[in-house]
């Protein structure tokens, strides 16, 4: 099988080849010498600020339980039933959740009392290479969502492809797909960009975008920013105040055309600003949060005991004279066996679930 897999001798075995070989291992040679770290994602460029300070993934409102049974840790297998009162967002009042992961392999399954089915899929071919698919089938709604990822982690830079609604039975390619690469220039500096394609059926034109990335990091602050194809630009800026405090901002500033503006000979400007931090104690962390839109939220969420935590979760919003109040209860089941396991698992430094 492999003698039919080898290029013909050809194509390698003359000058030509021999010096784009050179020069290839020349050029590898002296980018490893650089000792560049890897970058990260286009799409976690700003994570410190957006998905660890501020409140955005973690605000909810009305009253939630979450019970956990957790049956094994290698390979990871746990189901979850989830309970919820009063929310305002589209969460369904009970869900059942079951998850497997293992160093390759990494399933999870949602299903909603309403009708609404979620699956995860990823795959690990290599210890750079992770296939990520994700479905969702809403309830009431005429099309679902199928999303696939081919994520790429190199030494120095990371290269992601996705597809969104992926379809050839038009008689035509439809669908979204985005296109992203992140490379490190210096060991702070790192440049990459995202490129869009997109077409909704064969009777419209497609259409294309791309947006251009930075990110700077130190040992004790980061600085990102985005500059997008329709007109929106947004920055963030993480510190590291203390061993156990951390502040970020984010601002987003949108500059888009409108009928109004078309008279008056320019485009309109809408931005936001939202400063948080973040302080976390021995078995709490609290969040806090305050936008330019007039919203004051904050988040804590205490371990009242090694199986059972505690969430709350307030917003005020002056524009709108309105208040949302939050409250989780979570409750995890595992036995001491399973605890030294997940010990001994982190103490030896295994590969986590391709998550």
């Amino acid at each position: 099988m492999a003698e039919y897999l080898t290029p013909p001798s050809f194509l390698t075995d003359n000058s030509v080849a021999a010096v784009i070989k050179d020069a290839y291992i020349s050029f590898s040679e002296r980018r490893a010498a650089l000792g560049l770290p890897n970058p990260g994602t286009v799409d976690n460029i700003a994570r410190e600020v957006q998905k660890e300070v501020l409140l955005s993934n973690f605000m909810f409102s009305g009253l939630r339980a979450d019970l956990t049974k957790v049956f094994g840790m290698s390979p990871l297998f746990r189901v979850s039933h989830a309970f919820s009162m009063g929310s305002s967002g589209n969460l369904p009042p009970y869900a059942f959740s079951a998850m497997y992961g293992s160093p390759k392999v990494f399933m999870q399954g949602n299903f909603g009392s309403d009708g609404a089915l979620a699956a995860v899929s990823n795959y690990r071919w290599s210890p750079k290479l992770v296939t990520k698919t994700n479905t969702q089938i809403m309830a009431g709604a005429s099309q679902g969502l199928m999303q696939i990822d081919n994520d790429y982690t190199g030494d120095d830079f990371s290269a992601s492809i996705k597809a969104f609604n992926p379809s050839f039975l038009d008689g035509g390619l439809t669908g979204i797909f985005v296109g992203s690469y992140l490379q490190s220039v210096t060991p702070s500096l790192a440049l990459g960009f995202e490129a869009i394609w997109q077409r909704q059926g064969m009777n419209t034109r497609p259409e294309t975008a791309i947006s251009y990335s930075a990110r700077y990091k130190t040992s004790d602050w980061i600085a990102s920013a985005q500059l997008q194809a329709q007109g929106v630009f947004t920055a963030s800026y993480w510190k590291k105040l203390s061993e156990r405090v951390e502040a970020g901002v984010d601002m987003n500033l949108q500059f888009a055309p409108n009928a109004a503006a078309a008279l008056m000979g320019g485009p309109s400007r809408d931005g936001t600003t939202a400063i948080g931090a973040k302080y976390d104690f021995r078995a709490s962390t609290f969040r806090a949060q305050v936008d330019s839109a007039g919203k004051v939220s904050c988040l804590l969420e205490k371990r009242i005991a090694m199986p059972i935590s505690l969430t709350f979760a307030g917003e005020i919003d002056q524009a709108k004279q309105s208040a949302k109040l939050g409250l989780a209860v979570s409750l995890e089941i595992a036995g001491e066996e399973l605890m030294e396991q997940q010990e001994k698992i982190e103490a030896q430094g295994m590969v986590p679930p391709p998550f």
